[in-house]
């Protein structure tokens, strides 16, 4: 599959955290408190963490990590896999698609 920089569905996600991943690496960078909780915030709704090893090809598998707990624990997600993520972004996107294209008289 092509990476298509505007659909995050088309890139890949790391098997394993980079060893400098900040969220879950053997040596983590080292962020400031202020850019931690951004990146975190952004996990936590925004969007994805691209991987600062894979020249931005690969999402980050310890951010993933991050928001796989996250939305099983809020009820997002049946359970906290790739798999159900996927099919949720799937479903939402389904469903935002058929609710925009709804005509109200």
């Amino acid at each position: 599959m092509t990476i298509d920089p505007h659909d995050m569905r088309t890139y890949e996600v790391r098997q394993l955290p980079c060893k400098t991943c900040p969220f879950s690496g053997e040596k983590p960078l080292i962020l400031s408190p202020d850019k931690l909780a951004m990146y975190y915030e952004n996990l936590m709704g925004n969007g994805q963490h691209i991987c600062h090893t894979t020249n931005n090809t690969q999402i980050c598998r310890g951010g993933r990590d991050i928001q796989l707990k996250w939305f099983h624990s809020m009820g997002m997600l049946p359970e906290p896999t790739d798999e159900a993520f996927n099919e949720a972004v799937n479903w939402a996107l389904k469903n935002k698609e058929s609710a925009t294209s709804t005509t109200h008289n």
